[in-house]
């Protein structure tokens, strides 16, 4: 993907379709806020997706033919994220050891079920979204965190080496993180493979945000770690980087054969109970085949926002910038306030009328607490009217 200066019309104020994201936008954006609020909440970009994946959709539709896929998933698909992978991140997936699935989500859900029994426990990187904690218990595991550094996003390993145990089977790792909005760096994915191996754990990495990184290159750690290539599973999906949630567009990547049929014997793919919808991998293919021009020039918006975002946060009393390098998030610390990262977004939500997203163990585990998170994949117009509201409902507080 070559990224060039041109403004692209795409990404202008008028193309968020307010209109349509207030009937279709739910899980905690505008259709489901009160009039007048501006949702900076659920991870998802506010603007129409790439125009090569709706002509692919409406060409597809146009046949009039919706027959099951195959179970595996459609080879083009499978072909299309081999080769996406091999371009941006320099890994080599085999694309018969590729299974798409129904959301990264649900390959979170896939991979502990997968690896993990009930009375093993599993360790994950905090802060971290709460589908890691929903994940491994929902295969009957426990488990056990490890703090990453608020500012820069680094493992401390030594607290990682004392968090394990022989029940311990598995490290759970979120790259970029989310909230954090930090690419992990080659000496800690290194250090965690290396770890792996020592103790026999697999390892589960959530790549969804990989895409999506500004001042440096989130490296796989599949491309990283070789050595430890037979117990990785990389978990991605088309929500972030192409704007397609609602088609729950994911997929599971491995480089083992025998973890691969284990992972597809659990998925229960083969029956029609399971699966992804045929027409959620045309888009998918469409995206990773002919997208790569719209997701350069929505980096560029993103890099433009997030520099506006910094800016802004220096006028906010009670926020600190934690200077994100990817995603369209931003974690800011709270400070000069006694209020809790819950009563800060109640405040914010009634005073500015917008909704944030508060820190904390329900969202993303117990050190996330004292901060905030941001989404800021919209316009700028948007976006400025939101921090004016912010702005002044926090100088009110002194």
């Amino acid at each position: 993907m070559s990224r060039n200066n041109r403004k692209s019309t795409a990404f202008n104020p008028s193309a968020v379709p307010l209109d349509l994201l207030k009937e279709r936008a739910y899980n905690y954006r505008w259709a489901e806020v009160a009039e007048g609020v501006i949702p900076l909440t659920a991870a998802d970009p506010d603007f129409p997706v790439a125009h090569e994946i709706t002509e692919a959709i409406k060409k597809y539709v146009h046949d009039g033919v919706f027959s099951y896929g195959p179970p595996t998933g459609l080879p083009a698909f499978r072909e299309a994220i081999s080769s996406w992978y091999a371009a941006t991140k320099q890994v080599t997936f085999d694309p018969a050891l590729i299974l798409p699935v129904n959301s990264a989500a649900f390959g979170l859900f896939l991979a502990a079920q997968t690896i993990l029994q009930k009375g093993d426990q599993a360790l994950i990187l905090q802060p971290v979204d709460f589908l890691f904690r929903k994940a491994i218990e929902n295969a009957g595991a426990e488990v056990v965190t490890s703090a990453l550094h608020s500012l820069t996003g680094e493992i401390d390993e030594a607290d990682i080496r004392a968090k394990l145990n022989a029940s311990v089977k598995a490290i759970f790792v979120c790259n970029p993180n989310n909230p954090l909005g930090k690419c992990m760096t080659t000496a800690d994915l290194l250090t965690v493979a290396k770890i792996a191996v020592e103790y026999n754990l697999w390892i589960v990495a959530d790549e969804i945000w990989a895409d999506i990184s500004f001042d440096t290159h989130c490296r796989s750690i599949a491309a990283v770690c070789e050595f430890a290539k037979d117990r990785i599973i990389t978990i991605s999906g088309l929500s972030k980087n192409f704007g397609l949630a609602g088609l729950r567009i994911g997929y599971v990547a491995v480089s083992n054969p025998g973890l691969f049929h284990k992972l597809y014997s659990t998925s229960q793919s083969a029956t029609t109970a399971f699966g992804i919808a045929t027409l959620s991998q045309i888009a998918g293919t469409a995206a990773l085949t002919s997208g790569g021009q719209w997701l350069s020039d929505f980096l560029l918006h993103l890099k433009e926002m997030r520099a506006y975002i910094e800016q802004r946060i220096l006028d906010i009393p009670v926020f600190e910038s934690n200077h994100p390098n990817s995603t369209y998030l931003f974690f800011p610390k709270l400070v000069n306030t006694r209020f809790s990262s819950q009563e800060m977004c109640d405040y914010l939500m009634k005073e500015a009328k917008v909704a944030l997203v508060p820190g904390g163990k329900n969202w993303f585990e117990e050190r996330s607490e004292g901060h905030v998170r941001i989404c800021y994949s919209t316009s700028q117009a948007i976006l400025k009217e939101a921090f004016d509201r912010i702005e002044e409902a926090t100088r009110k507080l002194g």
